[in-house]
């Protein structure tokens, strides 16, 4: 195998996300720094920063730090269209940041989500149109939302070295939500079209057997209006992150947004700070809807005698009882492996989703 010499800029360089929300919610904006290419892949977030939210009409509102690297605006910006606003940003090492001035987008509304169901999955599509032709760029992101469930109801717990009932509803472990960001940019222009149209942007793809659609899944959509120059970023970002990897892929460019280093003109700042309102658009699918769609587990069960020893032995095993079956002499619990019979174990949380 082959190890190239890594030739790392010595300096962590910022990285701003987030868009100036010109809609009725907080904007927030999130701030992190890079690291070597020989270091352990880390999210190094800045925090105790000073950031600023400047209109050219004098307007100032401060973004307050809530930890993890997020900035986050009190309330609505009240960004109006006929003005521009930038960002100004103070780190705690004195040093400051400032976006050039960017002018307002109002975003069109999603027209819909929809998803086609293919041999190997679903893939899940974006639809929209500005009647006023006045947009033409577009960026996406997304959050998903999925229940899971358990192989095997628990209604006992092994806990302390003694097993007990589960006291319900707070300790049922059967039904659970897991959660997902998206992480590809997701971008699409409509340039080469006399009307601004986008029709089936893809968004994503959930192969057959995955968990997401053993129940019930929820995406909900985030559409952005973009300027050209932004456009621009997020492409040629797109392009060095998702595709390089083989002899006639793209080869890496530099990115360089419309962020600036004040205090060292020299130094290099990645991100591109936009203004938009912001549309979005939630939809469900059930397994029904996608059936046939194979539920892949490994959940068998092993009835143990209620005898002390018996019951340690496959404690010390890793199994789990879950189940106990009475009256005597039919005196025996049921086991399992923890991720059949607890949902938790799996990366869910048994808080149900307000939208569920």
């Amino acid at each position: 195998m082959y190890t190239p010499d890594l030739n790392s800029l010595p300096k962590s360089f910022l990285v701003v996300e987030g868009v100036l929300n010109a809609g009725t919610q907080p904007t927030t904006i999130h701030l992190t720094r890079t690291f070597k290419l020989e270091q352990k892949a880390t999210v190094k977030t800045e925090n105790n920063a000073k950031l600023t939210v400047e209109g050219n009409n004098n307007s100032i509102t401060v973004l307050t730090g809530t930890g993890n690297g997020n900035y986050i605006s009190s309330g609505n910006l009240n960004l109006n269209v006929g003005n521009e606003y930038r960002l100004r940003i103070k780190t705690s090492d004195g040093k400051e940041y400032l976006s050039d001035y960017v002018k307002v987008k109002i975003t069109p509304p999603i027209d819909s989500i929809n998803w086609k169901r293919e041999d190997k999955g679903v893939r899940i599509y974006a639809n929209t149109k500005d009647p006023s032709n006045a947009t033409k760029y577009y960026r996406w992101d997304y959050d998903e939302t999925w229940e899971i469930r358990s192989h095997y109801f628990a209604d006992i717990i092994y806990e302390n070295g003694v097993i007990r009932k589960r006291v319900f509803p707070g300790e049922d472990v059967s039904v659970c939500w897991k959660y997902n960001s998206s992480t590809n940019i997701l971008i699409s222009n409509s340039t080469r079209l006399q009307t601004d149209i986008i029709s089936e942007a893809p968004l994503l793809f959930i192969p057959v057997g995955d968990e997401k659609l053993y129940q019930r899944y929820s995406i909900l959509v985030r559409q952005y209006a973009l300027e050209e120059g932004a456009y621009n970023f997020f492409e040629l970002m797109k392009k060095n992150s998702e595709q390089i990897g083989s002899l006639f892929s793209p080869q890496p460019s530099e990115l360089r947004g419309n962020l600036h280093c004040v205090t060292n003109p020299d130094e290099f700042v990645i991100g591109f700070v936009t203004a938009s309102s912001i549309t979005e658009k939630r939809i469900f699918i059930t397994i029904s809807e996608v059936s046939p769609w194979p539920i892949f587990n490994l959940c068998e069960y092993l009835s143990v005698a209620n005898i002390r020893d018996s019951i340690e032995y496959w404690i010390g095993a890793g199994l789990r009882p879950y189940n106990h079956i009475t009256p005597p002499p039919d005196d025996r619990y049921l086991f399992s492996t923890p991720e059949c019979i607890d949902c938790t174990i799996r990366g869910g949380s048994i808080i149900r989703p307000l939208f569920w």
